[in-house]
Formats: structure tokens, sequence, C-alpha cells
């Protein structure tokens, strides 16, 4: 196992890109293929407006029915919601998931914090059972604020009496990454190049 998830008392996981896979090409095949293309352009293309689910200040119905709108698509709110609510069938444990009940074991306290649109995420955390092993999580959609943000690293520190300086963070997203380190933990630049030895 990889040192530094021994030395560290306290290991904050982000979900996306760490402990599952997460690719915007596997949820556009979610989308009908007449209307793929241009969904998928409007919600991850350059406005990226898939980042709103994961902000959750407005009704999931109201932003799809803006990506459709963007995409051209009459009618297309329906497509977007499936999408959004099927999306946690895409994903794949990553070498992270597969520690998460040897970490318990050691005594570890272990975390989520995490950019996610509910009730995406309930789902998750039900085909996905060992996330129901951590001893809690943060959840952007739940707190109506998105990491890089530092208020949704206090509301993490605060809530679950976490020492920064004896924790791990990890993060596939290097702005998510500094502001960690800013808000004083120790973190793992998660970055698709760290690859955990096999049992």
């Amino acid at each position: 196992m990889d040192e530094r998830l021994l030395s560290a008392q306290t290991i904050v996981f982000d979900v996306g890109k760490v402990l599952l896979t997460f690719e915007p090409e596997a949820v556009a095949q979610l989308l009908p293929e007449k209307h793929r293309d241009a969904l998928k352009e409007a919600m991850f293309g350059r406005v990226h407006r898939w980042s709103e689910f994961d902000l959750g200040r407005k009704p999931n119905a109201q932003i799809a029915s803006e990506i459709a709108e963007a995409a051209g698509v009459p009618g297309g709110e329906g497509m977007v919601l499936e999408a959004l609510y099927r999306f946690p069938e895409t994903m794949e444990p990553l070498p992270l998931y597969r520690e998460i009940g040897m970490l318990k074991k050691l005594g570890k306290r272990l975390y989520a914090l995490t950019n996610y649109a509910e009730p995406s995420f309930s789902f998750t955390r039900v085909a996905f059972p060992l996330l129901q092993a951590l001893d809690g999580e943060v959840v952007s959609s739940r707190e109506k604020v998105c990491k890089p943000d530092e208020d949704i690293y206090r509301i993490l520190v605060e809530r679950y009496d976490i020492d920064p300086a004896l924790s791990l963070y990890i993060d596939d997203a290097e702005a998510n990454a500094r502001a960690g380190e800013r808000a004083g933990f120790r973190v793992w630049h998660y970055a698709g190049q760290d690859v955990l030895p096999l049992p």
C-alpha cells in the first residue's frame, strides 16, 4: 500500500476519477444517438453546464432544460435527466476504492469530498457499497458550493473535526488539490499516473 495512505491518520477522497471512473464520453452513451453530440457539447463543452448539477443551486429539471435549449433539442430535458440519474451505471472502481476496506481495518478515518449532483451521489453509494463504509461525506450539491471554493473544505473540517495537518487529501483536479493545500492538507494530486500495486 502506498506510504502516503499509511502515514495519514485521516484520508479524504474525491470520488470521480479517484475512487471511481467518470468519463463524459461514457455519460454521453446514455443519450439518444440522434442528439448525442449536441447534448454532450452542451453538458461538457466550453460552457460545461454539467457543473451546475454539482452546484445544486437550481433544480435539476431547470438545468436539464437549459442544456436541451443550448443544444437545440426541444423536449430534450428528459434525455438529460436520464443521463444524470443513470451515469453511476457507467462507473467502474479504481484502485483506491478497493483499498477502503483495508484502510478501515488499519483504523484510518475516511471521508469523501466531492463535486457531485444529487440524487446521483445517493445512487452511486448504493451501486458501490464500499462508499457506505466511509466515516462521512461532503457533497457539493447538498452544500451549494463546489471545490475549489475554500468554504467546502472548511465545512468538511468543521463538520468532522478533522486536523488537516494530520490528513491526506486526494483529488484528480489540480485546482482542487491546490485548494486542499491552502486549507492545510497534505495532498496527493492523483492525476492518473499513480497506480497502486495489486495485492
